[in-house]
């Protein structure tokens, strides 16, 4: 239990100095400094603080609170935060002692995972504490089911959050929600609506226009018809950007929606509804576990709260180019390579995220299809934004293994494909690339074994250097794929050659030199090294089916099941797994 512990700490608040009795907790000590970190004894009374911060770990199994535990908190006073390792004693008692002390609950103390191990009755085994705000009550603040719901619904929100987005919190209880999603996300920056110093007025007005990445708009506080608010949120909010809205169920003001499809019917005339979550008690005891967890936009349900995720539509960046900034990527951080240059590699940049971007696009699959088939029929047709568009809607066909769609499909994939590029800007010969890839992909799922090899061969000899090394993956998952059909021909030495083609490629691309490609030395792109490390291991699958190409004549599965076909293109895999999954939990 020691090392879980330790683990558990260290992963919540990173490698620190912690002052414990390490006379009863020596092993643990042992644990936390194999960690990273410092553990110290507790400082003895009036002894003088040490410079820089200091983490206190308290444990507590007796089931006397009272004044007993108040003085044990005398000895962590000094600190900036506390663990406290509880035993199932009463809630509030314990709490309430703590915030008495001079402490709030740790901004980072619940992620979302763990809501539904709180109850209003006992806390969990490991619960964290900070230095609480003066001047400030509120959830962080308080004890019971209702402030572990507000919290919650904010740990939920910062899941939603993008790395380097500017998030806006015009909510009830701001202050707090602030503090939990700057302590949860990777967003750049977090601002909140208040009439407090710190605060943005709650009219809006000082916000400009396509300004804030995020929103997040807890049962905000507005003077008047919530209909109306909504027309600030879009005003405000980037062509790319996300927002998050909750409510209570109306009790027949104006301030707040009456039931789920009000709040849908308004929302979507200006956002595209993505998902609904609903929070709620897991059992009839109200004191007990809640959870928030997604559900379909028409299950019937009845329950108070009213949660919507929904996007900007991207299309309205439409001639917006020259304002685009991805928060991610800044201009003021550049000059960035053109991997992540989407300003400049798009018509409409505001499509990449989107519609593009993996975890971040719209997480609604038909709406996403419909945003595709819109751009591909309006986008210029040699333009990134269409090549982008053809591999989303051609994927969808692939993951949903539809080949009467697949058919259709084909062609207009080709004709991109095959466009010249000697002129081409990096993202168009990027989708090109991939798309010979998915062209493959998708000839397969036809039955045009000839076609897909054809595809596979292309891709796998295209000039992935004129957009990025990481590229090569599309060229190696090409090589490999055409050497599984030419297995299964009978064409032994062809498969080989692809084999050693993958490989092959997989070296150059290590090989390239990447200093001009990874950003710049203040800011490398934290994704650089992960995927060329995923184009390393791709090569390293080529490398083992050579390796282990003698057992092919003497048993082809003995053979195949040495190489480790998931790592070509794991993503999807992935989310083939989950579709499959779904489908047997519906049968």
């Amino acid at each position: 239990m020691s090392i879980q512990t330790a683990s558990a700490i260290v992963q919540r608040l990173g490698p620190c100095r912690i002052a414990l009795d390490r006379s009863l907790f020596a092993d643990f000590a042992n644990e936390l400094a194999l960690l990273g970190c410092d553990p110290i004894d507790l400082p003895r009374p009036g002894a003088k603080r040490r410079p820089g911060k200091t983490i206190g770990f308290l444990d507590w199994p007796g089931a006397e609170i009272g004044k007993p535990f108040a003085q044990a908190l005398r000895a962590y006073a000094g600190m900036d935060a506390l663990v406290l390792q509880s035993a199932g004693q009463q809630r509030h008692a314990l709490e309430q002692a703590l915030f008495d002390a001079g402490w709030q609950r740790h901004p980072a103390g619940m992620m979302l995972h763990e809501f539904g191990g709180w109850s209003a009755y006992f806390l969990p085994g490991l619960t964290y504490y900070s230095r609480a705000v003066q001047g400030r009550p509120g959830a962080l603040r308080s004890s019971g089911g209702e402030a572990d719901a507000l919290i919650a619904r904010y740990a939920m929100a910062a899941t939603h959050a993008r790395p380097g987005d500017h998030l806006l919190v015009d909510s009830a209880g701001s202050a707090d929600g602030a503090s939990i999603l700057a302590a949860l996300s990777r967003a750049g920056s977090v601002s909140r609506t208040g009439e407090d110093r710190a605060g943005i007025k709650p009219d809006l007005a000082s916000v400009a226009d396509n300004s804030v990445d995020m929103i997040v708009a807890i049962e905000p506080i507005i003077p008047g018809d919530w209909t109306r608010r909504l027309a600030d949120y879009a005003r405000i909010l980037k062509c790319d950007g996300r927002i998050i809205l909750g409510w209570r169920r109306s009790d027949g003001s104006n301030a707040r929606p009456g039931d789920w499809a009000t709040l849908v019917e308004a929302a979507s005339a200006y956002f595209l509804p993505e998902s609904r979550q609903l929070l709620g008690p897991t059992s009839a005891d109200l004191g007990g576990p809640q959870v928030i967890q997604s559900a379909p936009f028409d299950q019937d349900v009845d329950l108070d709260w009213m949660i919507l995720i929904a996007s900007a539509n991207p299309l309205a960046g439409e001639g917006r180019g020259a304002d685009y900034d991805h928060p991610a990527f800044p201009k003021t951080d550049g000059p960035w390579p053109a991997l992540v240059d989407f300003g400049a590699a798009y018509d409409n940049p505001y499509l990449y995220r989107a519609m593009v971007q993996m975890g971040e696009r719209l997480s609604h699959d038909v709406t996403l299809a419909r945003l595709a088939e819109c751009v591909i029929e309006d986008a210029r047709p040699d333009s990134a934004d269409r090549g982008a568009a053809l591999a989303v809607l051609g994927y969808r066909v692939l993951e949903m293994r539809l080949p009467d769609l697949a058919a259709p499909v084909l062609p207009v994939i080709a004709a991109y494909a095959q466009q010249p590029l000697d002129d081409a800007p990096p993202h168009v010969r990027r989708w090109a690339i991939s798309l010979a890839f998915l062209a493959g992909r998708l000839a397969e799922l036809t039955g045009d074994r000839a076609a897909a090899r054809d595809w596979y061969h292309r891709a796998a000899l295209a000039q992935w250097e004129d957009f990025s090394p990481l590229l090569a993956t599309k060229a190696i998952a090409a090589s490999f794929y055409e050497a599984r059909l030419s297995l299964a021909d009978g064409d032994a030495a062809a498969a080989r050659a692809c084999f050693q083609r993958g490989l092959d490629t997989a070296l150059s691309a290590a090989a390239f030199p990447h200093a001009q490609q990874i950003g710049p030395a203040e800011h490398p792109l934290s994704f650089y090294m992960t995927e060329l490390a995923e184009v390393i291991d791709m090569g390293s699958q080529c490398a083992n089916a050579l390796t282990h190409f003698h057992l092919w004549a003497r048993d082809p599965g003995l053979f195949w099941r040495q190489v480790d076909v998931r790592r070509f293109g794991l993503a999807s895999w992935a989310r083939d797994l989950e579709r499959e999954n779904d489908r047997l939990r519906a049968a």
